[in-house]
């Protein structure tokens, strides 16, 4: 088995991610969400040069034709008759009935959740950012904006039949899918697990503990995230996922501003590396900017919302509004503001949030 296994090394695909750790440790575990690239990620760096010499062992534990630990027993005499220097272990999780007390130059697991075994350093490989997204595909903003909205940012364009299909797979149960479903279907929302715990009782059996565990995994997965309140921790947070079209495929009930919402989370966290939080008024407040943003893809209400702001104006210096396509400076009893179409915002520096009115160079007027 181990025999063709080696001659079955898998070669990377042409997708190269570049917001990614350029050195691995001996002893390395890459974790990410579904569809970041994890595999391509490993595979694409051991094509260095430096590695063209080494003999390469690549194992999937996932795969149906392995039985495990029985197929493997005999891994580390394998490994060192034939000389291997690379061991890559794909879709692995540390309850895995593996020996890892291997002595060889790279030792490297990928996986769902961070490694808690002894030696191995955690490696996060995130979700696309806008802007990753345009360079991988090579595409220009417009054509992108539009193939983002309708694929998401995985790696990998698929349709919303196939997400579910992954998902159901990821899941490996039709309880953890049950849980897993009735989480996307709050994506955007305030919501505690608690509360989605009440709903899902009354509709079949379901022990808490069991929706706080796969809670808690999805949440080390990097699958799901929750957003604090500003200075109110303990208050119900809000929840987003790392692929914001998952609404899409779990219902056919459509919900733009949370799927857009959900866009702009990933860009502030993963694009923009800030601490961030909401607020009642405001979709999200960054501390240290003083900046308040408000999702937008549409601007006809805009107005309405901006009179509602009340007291959450006195958090704010600055006012940021992320729309689908409009661009434009205003200001609302007395408090100024910029919108911005969300191409430009995720594909611009930190250093256009730390100086938010800098003049537009095409500045467009407010739609009534």
């Amino acid at each position: 088995m181990l025999e063709k296994i080696l001659e079955s090394y898998p070669k990377p695909s042409g997708k190269i991610r570049e917001n990614i750790p350029q050195a691995l440790n001996q002893k390395s575990c890459i974790y990410g969400a579904i569809g970041s690239g994890k595999t391509d990620f490993v595979l694409h760096y051991f094509t260095n040069p430096n590695f063209h010499s080494a003999k390469k062992l690549y194992i999937d534990c996932e795969d149906p034709r392995l039985s495990l630990p029985k197929d493997i027993e005999s891994l580390k005499e394998f490994i060192q008759t034939e000389k291997i220097s690379i061991l890559i272990l794909d879709n692995f999780c540390d309850s895995m009935p593996i020996d890892l007390s291997l002595e060889l130059p790279h030792l490297i697991l990928i996986s769902h959740t961070p490694c808690t075994l002894r030696g191995f350093e955690n490696y996060e490989i995130p979700p696309l950012t806008f802007a990753e997204f345009l360079h991988i595909h090579k595409l220009k903003e417009e054509e992108g904006l539009n193939l983002y909205l309708k694929f998401g940012n995985t790696l990998e364009q698929v349709s919303d039949k196939s997400k579910g299909m992954q998902l159901k797979l990821f899941a490996q149960d039709s309880i953890n899918f049950w849980i897993l479903k009735n989480f996307i279907l709050n994506l955007g929302q305030r919501v505690s697990p608690h509360q989605i715990y009440t709903k899902l009782k009354k509709e079949g059996n379901l022990s808490k503990d069991r929706l706080y565990e796969y809670c808690n995994f999805l949440q080390h997965s990097r699958i799901l995230f929750w957003l604090e309140k500003f200075e109110h921790p303990s208050a119900t947070k809000k929840l987003y996922f790392w692929d914001f079209t998952l609404r899409n495929v779990v219902s056919y009930g459509k919900n733009f501003k949370a799927f857009f919402e959900n866009m702009v989370f990933l860009e502030l966290r993963y694009h923009f590396c800030l601490e961030f939080f909401h607020t009642d008024k405001l979709d999200f407040y960054v501390p240290s900017l003083s900046l308040g943003i408000l999702c937008a893809p549409f601007i006809q209400t805009l107005q309405a919302r901006l009179n509602k702001l009340g007291k959450e104006r006195e958090l704010c210096d600055s006012l940021l509004i992320i729309s689908l396509s409009d661009e434009s400076l205003g200001e609302n009893l007395g408090m100024p503001y910029r919108i911005l179409p969300f191409s430009t915002f995720a594909t611009s520096n930190k250093s256009l949030l730390s100086d938010i009115f800098k003049p537009l160079s095409t500045p467009k007027p407010i739609k009534s």
